[in-house]
């Protein structure tokens, strides 16, 4: 039997399962593909703050990032800067497989082709049971953790991770690199209803490009890549557009008789980008010191594993508390809402105090900016804008900047 058994060799499955086997413990991680970091379906954009908390191995990132360019549906636009690099992108697939490797070397054991279906529950163990190679297989724990990402099997037979409001869908393809030399948002209901599109250059490691929405996310996403390879900014190169269920937000209860869940099984993405990997870091090493204390008393009922949720949910849950109420915001804006708010953004210097916030912790960062940094500008604005600016708020030229420059 083993000390803990980890259901998925995602960033967050295969963090737990280091962290787990470096404090002594002996851990089985259960992957369902034949490769870790397969299929790749994130663009993998990590703010730094990651590798300053995680003892993160840097050889997978590509590029650093310090600016992106917000684009609205009719081409106005605005830079935002800061003085340093706050993010970088990634190899996604070689970021998965580093952290397994080092679950490896601290001793934790990996079977990957095994399908986990179920779970159930013995006097003193978890049961995880599945497939490997057409050949079933079951093993015992101590504990599980569940980090199977959107695939709902196991949550579902368990009674845990209710979904929570209206999930979005993301689409992604890898494309030749064109002309694009910065991070580019694009945002509008035309373009990615209740979301928003993205293309990252790589430093030649070709561009990636994503969409977020809450429908159609395949079909918005072809559309939005010709419309950047006709302008130039990226060369299409036939590749597979990638699809999957992106979390709303918490999913509870997190936890169970024998069982944590963790990364986006649980929900803990950023409700306002739905980006997972820090959140689910932050996840897992909660669920790591919920588990290490479980274990080391022999007590791993849900009543002693209830501490992990209020743990995680202490540090996230206020963020993706705003960061909901903004996203549903953003889905009542049209394309002309849309186009007010870019003007409104540039007239009060928006952009020059969204260069200062964190990459990881947005809404908390942008209503202090609001607050302190944007009202007196406002009302600055608003007094003299008819003197010295007769341009309409939503006007498709009120000094809308070319997107490639």
């Amino acid at each position: 039997m083993h000390d803990v058994l980890v259901v998925g060799a995602g960033p967050t499955g295969c963090y737990a399962a280091r962290q787990l086997a470096r404090l002594g413990y002996e851990v089985l991680v259960l992957e369902e593909h034949f490769e870790v970091g397969e299929p790749v379906h994130c663009t993998g954009v990590i703010g730094l703050e990651v590798y300053e908390r995680f003892d993160l191995d840097r050889g997978c990132v590509e590029a650093e990032l310090s600016s992106a360019r917000f684009i609205s549906p009719s081409g106005q636009s605005f830079r935002v800067a800061a003085t340093e690099p706050k993010a970088v992108v990634v190899d996604r697939r070689r970021f998965d497989q580093i952290l397994a490797e080092q679950a490896l070397a601290a001793g934790a054991s990996f079977l990957l082709g095994a399908r986990a279906d179920s779970t159930s529950l013995r006097e003193n163990s978890a049961l995880i049971s599945g497939q490997c190679l057409g050949e079933p297989f079951s093993f015992s724990g101590s504990l599980v953790i569940v980090a199977t990402g959107t695939d709902d099997a196991l949550t579902k037979g368990l009674g845990l991770a209710n979904p929570a409001g209206q999930p979005m869908y993301g689409a992604q393809l890898f494309a030749q690199p064109g002309d694009l030399q910065e991070v580019e948002v694009h945002i509008g209901r035309s373009i990615a209803p209740g979301g928003f599109a993205w293309a990252v250059p790589a430093n030649g490691h070709g561009c990636r490009v994503g969409l977020l929405s809450h429908e159609n996310p395949q079909t918005l996403l072809k559309r939005f890549a010709q419309t950047l390879a006709a302008r130039g900014a990226i060369r299409r190169n036939g590749a597979r557009v990638r699809y999957r269920r992106v979390p709303a937000g918490a999913r509870t209860p997190s936890y169970g008789d024998r069982v944590l869940i963790v990364g986006d099984a649980a929900g803990q993405v950023k409700a306002t980008t739905s980006g997972g990997i820090y959140y689910g870091l932050l996840g897992a090493e909660a669920a790591v010191l919920t588990a290490d204390r479980a274990l080391r008393t022999g007590h791993c009922a849900a009543s002693e594993l209830a501490r992990y949720e209020a743990e995680w949910l202490g540090r996230l849950g206020a963020e993706q508390r705003t960061g909901r109420a903004l996203r549903r915001l953003h889905a009542t804006l049209n394309d002309r809402d849309i186009e007010a708010l870019f003007w409104l953004a540039r007239r009060i210097g928006l952009p020059r105090a969204l260069g200062r916030l964190s990459f990881d912790w947005h809404t908390s960062g942008l209503l202090t900016v609001l607050w302190r940094d944007l009202l007196g500008a406002a009302t600055t604005a608003s007094s003299d804008t008819s003197a010295r600016d007769p341009v309409a708020p939503g006007a498709p030229d009120c000094g809308a900047a070319n997107p490639r420059t």
